[in-house]
């Protein structure tokens, strides 16, 4: 997985700040726009004194604004990169118990596997010695479920 630039700006994903920068921008407009109205609708004020109120406001909006949308976005950001981080953690970790377990198995079926083939040969061999008449002294194959692992 490739990493995304970071900038140097709280360590933002470059991503993250055109976003953040966008709302910043769409709540701002919307405030400005809300308090303009509000404070033209004084008739006794100029359009320049309805400015500087409406700039009053704005300011501090902008400011707090720009506070708690980069917080959120770095700490929603950070929260979602470290349980990102433990996700692939417990998949890989997952993934390689799921390997060693299949390896066991894998073993397993291949033990069961050649002593029934084994112990086939030796039932055709006996099989064989019967119908011939001859003797049969060649032991059963012993079972993989009876041999310790000696390898």
């Amino acid at each position: 997985m490739e990493k995304k630039p970071r900038s140097p700006l709280l360590s933002a994903r470059i991503d993250w700040i055109v976003l953040e920068i966008l709302i910043l921008f769409v709540l701002t407009v919307v405030y400005t726009v809300i308090i303009w109205l509000d404070e033209s609708g004084n008739s006794s004020q100029t359009v320049l004194e309805t400015f500087k109120a409406t700039v009053k406001e704005v300011v501090p909006f902008s400011q707090y604004s720009l506070f708690i949308i980069v917080g959120l976005f770095e700490l929603g950001g950070e929260i979602m990169l470290r349980y990102t981080h433990k996700i692939q953690q417990a998949l890989e970790q997952g993934k390689a118990e799921g390997i060693e377990e299949g390896k066991v198995e894998g073993i397993e079926e291949g033990k069961a596997e050649i002593y029934r083939a084994w112990y086939a040969d030796w039932k055709k061999r006996q099989q064989e010695a019967k119908e011939k008449g001859l003797p049969f002294t060649d032991p059963p194959p012993p079972n993989p479920d009876d041999v310790s692992d000696e390898t």
